[in-house]
């Protein structure tokens, strides 16, 4: 007996061998270069002896983690009585995702929460029961839905869930397991779940997927969880070493992945960070990668990981896209997202592999601390804050996908204004130029949302133009083939530029011209926020004759005030919208859908003018308010005259004016736009000046001046502002400190008035020299200074 056994065990070495170098022959001068083989015994993926000894001293001390314990173990003890879901049940569905749903949720919650309750404790049952989830799944004939797609798909979402949950189960309960166990279900995770994975999306010999498939995020959650899965079985197979090897490889091309010209995919990620699809999309992209980073972290080391310089940004998102309530911390919600959307889950996981923000703490204190998941749980190094870090920005852009988001402050309840103009395919919506405006801790100007992809109103209604704050001509805006009908994504996506937050203004550009270039050729939205006024100035020009919509898509009630909308939603949370150009437009009251409730109708506003033009001009006025029934005590006044257009901004002993330069939209294009324009000669597109109110309008009575688009403005004989190229600029002298945000190209002059000599200057938040020139009374400043 001995001897037919020391044969059988000669056979099966001599077999492993051949099979392991066969499967490495070709990659032996990348194996050299990759980790060291050497990695950690079971448990090794995330309940490592070393977090499970750290967690239970943390109890000792720690109330809260004494509690997210024994509400871990009565879970824990509820999942050893569970069913388990049917194997007929489960390959009885049809489509994409079948009915693999239940089953492979149940064995991912099982697998963690049962696995963390064994290594705590010691205790069978908890093994057991997993031990006889692993054992049934497996002998289910796929882990995915079929939807009998040319070429076929052999995985999908339900299968990155199987693979976590059968590797964090697997390997949590390795030492109580047979040898006969182990080999079975290692079986089915590299049949069912491993290979069918990595054969659609990484391996070369059979990869019928690529970075941008499945509109990105799909990547990111299967590729990530075969890799998990392939590390909890490194040793008993001996292919998982190269597969964890192409899983490590893949992951810093797709988050480089920088878009496809020809069949319109966009970037995945913007440079500082964003991910383009939307926030719920984002974390659920990031902290699947992030779950494959913690474990190769703990099998191996995180040195030996790829760099990937994004993980220093990705987590800013969230943090930058949230808005806190006395309540909540609600999320900007563009594309297919929830204002109650969360990226707790990525920043969590960010912590436990050593990506550290203050921000993220305050961002997870007021979201989800996650204590119901065994895995933040086993790693949990939260500092609790209640107030957001000082030193985050008020206003921030993410150029590459087309959003930014300014704010009155930090503190709850403040003013969010959210602007989008970027990218329209699958969950990013043709929402070119919308916003969203969040007040008094609630939604006030909102994102008509989404609903179940398999709705119908879904495409019909939630991805169409009409559903967002956009204009329409004719009723439409963006293509309908952009995210409906054949889903073809947009050849020239919109853009946001320009930001600039200074000196109690806000301002930024949102040009949705590109995506709605069938029906339009110049589709440009300002948004200029002065104190407490929002205006926004659209520049539109249409191919066609037709009647123009002005959308506002509303929480809450809309009231009609003479002339104006009086929003409000619930006691707090008010605003005042002026239409203050074209003059007496009509209101109209139109049918839309309730976010997540397409069930439900809700009105949304649409601002018509009397006449079909070509050519229009729209200017709107936005007064958050303190209470509903205030009355703001700011006067604001439409400006007119000879190719202009204005506002004048009227509060207390100040007085501004703010004028748009007709003659620089375009229609003059062989010579420069000048215009004098009450006196002020300039060939700015859109310039605003603040003065006190009893002051005469002259360049020395300026307090603040903002430019967009100018090289030039100035009265009196005064220079306010020179340069040769055109700039974008906001600037202010108070006492002897004058400070200048400004944007223009790369090398550029710029002279800024200043009636007296500054004795410091800062340009774009650093200082700079004073370089004054006392016959001009002007400071010359460059972008190199």
């Amino acid at each position: 007996m001995l001897m037919d056994y020391a044969k059988k065990l000669f056979l099966v070495s001599i077999l492993s061998i051949a099979l392991y170098g066969n499967s490495r022959a070709a990659t032996s001068d990348k194996q050299a270069a990759g980790p060291n083989r050497n990695w950690a015994p079971h448990p090794r993926l995330y309940y490592t002896p070393k977090r499970v000894k750290a967690l239970k001293g943390q109890m000792a001390t720690d109330p809260t983690l004494k509690k997210a314990w024994e509400d871990l173990i009565r879970r824990a003890d509820s999942l050893t009585d569970e069913n388990l879901v049917s194997k007929e049940y489960a390959e009885s569905g049809k489509g994409q995702h079948g009915n693999y749903g239940r089953p492979s949720s149940q064995i991912a919650t099982m697998g963690a929460t049962l696995g963390l309750a064994y290594q705590m404790t010691g205790k069978k049952e908890y093994a057991e029961k997993l031990r006889q989830a692993l054992l049934h799944f497996g002998q289910l004939n796929r882990w995915a839905g079929n939807a009998k797609r040319d070429p076929p798909w052999n995985s999908e979402l339900n299968t990155a869930r199987f693979c976590f949950g059968y590797a964090v189960g697997y390997d949590s309960i390795y030492d109580y397991l047979s040898q006969a166990d182990r080999e079975t279900i290692v079986r089915a995770m590299v049949q069912r779940g491993i290979l069918p994975t990595l054969n659609d999306w990484v391996l070369p010999e059979k990869r019928i997927h690529t970075l941008d498939s499945m509109g990105h995020n799909w990547w990111s959650v299967c590729v990530a969880m075969a890799g998990v899965a392939s590390l909890s079985v490194l040793g008993e197979e001996p292919r998982a070493q190269q597969w964890v090897e192409h899983v490590t490889d893949g992951f810093p091309e797709w988050f480089a992945y920088q878009g496809n010209i020809l069949q319109n995919k966009s970037p995945n990620f913007d440079d500082a960070g964003a991910f383009y699809e939307s926030v719920n999309y984002a974390n659920y992209a990031l902290s699947e990668y992030l779950l494959f980073h913690l474990a190769y972290s703990n099998v191996f080391s995180p040195d030996s990981l790829p760099k990937i310089p994004l993980l220093d940004k990705v987590g800013d998102f969230f943090v930058h896209t949230s808005y806190p309530a006395s309540d909540s911390l609600l999320s900007v919600n563009f594309g297919d997202s929830s204002i109650k959307a969360s990226g707790s889950r990525t920043l969590r996981l960010l912590l436990a592999t050593g990506f550290d923000r203050t921000s993220y703490h305050w961002y997870i204190t007021r979201t989800d601390p996650g204590l119901s998941d065994p895995i933040t749980l086993v790693n949990y190094q939260l500092q609790q804050r209640t107030a957001a870090p000082a030193d985050l920005p008020q206003s921030v852009i993410y150029p590459d996908i087309g959003w930014a988001m300014m704010r009155s402050a930090w503190d709850d309840n403040a003013t969010m204004l959210a602007v989008k103009s970027g990218f329209a395919w699958n969950h990013a919506h043709p929402d070119a130029a919308s916003f969203i405006l969040f007040h008094k801790g609630k939604p006030l100007i909102i994102d008509s949302g989404n609903c179940s992809y398999s709705r119908r109103e879904y495409t019909a209604y939630y991805r169409r133009s009409k559903a967002h704050n956009v204009i329409l001509l004719e009723g439409q805006a963006e293509n309908p083939e952009a995210c409906g009908g054949p889903d073809r994504g947009v050849v020239h996506p919109g853009s946001v530029e320009h930001l600039m937050d200074a000196a109690g203004i806000k301002y930024v550009l949102a040009d949705a011209t590109g995506p709605t270039s069938w029906k339009f050729s110049r589709n440009y939205r300002h948004f200029l926020w002065i104190d407490d006024v929002i205006l926004i100035f659209d520049d539109i020009r249409t191919h066609d004759l037709g009647q123009l919509e002005w959308l506002l898509h509303f929480e809450g009630q809309a009231k009609e005030d003479g002339g104006e909308i009086r929003l409000s939603n619930g006691s707090q949370a008010a605003a005042i919208v002026r239409p203050l150009f074209p003059k007496n437009m009509a209101v109209a009251r139109k049918k839309g859908l309730k976010d997540h409730d397409p069930d439900t109708q809700v009105e949304y506003l649409a601002f018509t003018p009397s006449e079909k033009r070509r050519d229009m001009k729209f200017i709107t006025a936005i007064l958050p308010l303190d209470k509903p029934a205030d009355k703001p005590d700011i006067k604001l006044e439409l400006l007119e005259g000879d190719e202009m257009l204005g506002v004048r901004i009227e509060r207390g002993d100040t007085v501004t004016d703010i004028f748009l330069n007709l003659r620089a939209d375009g229609r003059r294009m062989h010579r420069n736009s000048n215009k004098t324009i009450h006196g002020w000669d300039t060939d700015a597109y859109l310039f605003g000046l603040t003065r006190p109110a009893n002051s005469p309008d002259d360049p020395d009575s300026i307090t603040r001046c903002f430019i967009a688009c100018g090289s030039y403005l100035r009265k009196n004989d005064k220079i306010m502002i020179d340069s040769l190229s055109k700039v974008y600029s906001i600037f202010q002298t108070k006492g002897r400190t004058m400070n200048v945000t400004l944007q223009t190209q790369p090398i550029a002059n710029c002279r800024i008035r200043a009636r007296t000599k500054p004795k410091t200057t800062i340009l774009n938040s650093r200082k700079s020299a004073v370089n004054w020139d006392s016959l001009t009374s002007t400071v010359k400043f460059s972008p190199t200074n």
